[in-house]
């Protein structure tokens, strides 16, 4: 069985997470608590020149939170994510397996229940395939990373 990240459905804004980063696009949902132990977490995408990454938020780095410009000694604000999935093309691949990350704000979006729980059910995994889930997000990281240089 697998467990999924709780997703809150389309809903307005508010969330105390996007007043303080900014995150661009679509304002996050308000969670909806199911559990007040373990309350949802947001999935946001990154979108690459090719492919979207899916990613839950764990956490942003607190020490970035406290100024209001959402930086603090020139420093961008960073996440914490786990990877979910990548989409490319009509390939959805599970990236589950892979490691968390630690990536700038910038450029990450939120995503809807209604967004990836149909990729989450076309989700593949990709041991066999010719790369494994970590090289093809390592490769998608890597044009992610370039991308805002080359504009």
């Amino acid at each position: 069985m697998t467990l999924l990240p709780s997703l809150p459905a389309k809903c307005g804004s508010g969330d105390d997470v996007d007043s303080v980063l900014h995150l661009e696009g679509r304002p996050l949902p308000v969670p909806v608590e199911v559990n007040p132990t373990s309350p949802p977490r947001p999935i946001l995408t990154l979108q690459g020149r090719q492919a979207t990454l899916y990613v839950e938020l764990i956490q942003a780095s607190p020490h970035n939170l406290e100024s209001n410009s959402g930086t603090q000694s020139g420093s961008p604000v960073m996440l914490w994510v786990r990877p979910l999935s990548l989409k490319q093309g009509s390939q959805v691949w599970n990236l589950r397996s892979t490691s968390d990350l630690l990536w700038p704000a910038a450029g990450f979006v939120p995503a809807y229940a209604e967004d990836i729980l149909p990729l989450m059910e076309q989700a593949r995994d990709p041991q066999g395939s010719e790369q494994p889930a970590r090289q093809l997000l390592q490769e998608f990281l890597q044009q992610a990373w370039e991308q805002p240089s080359q504009s």
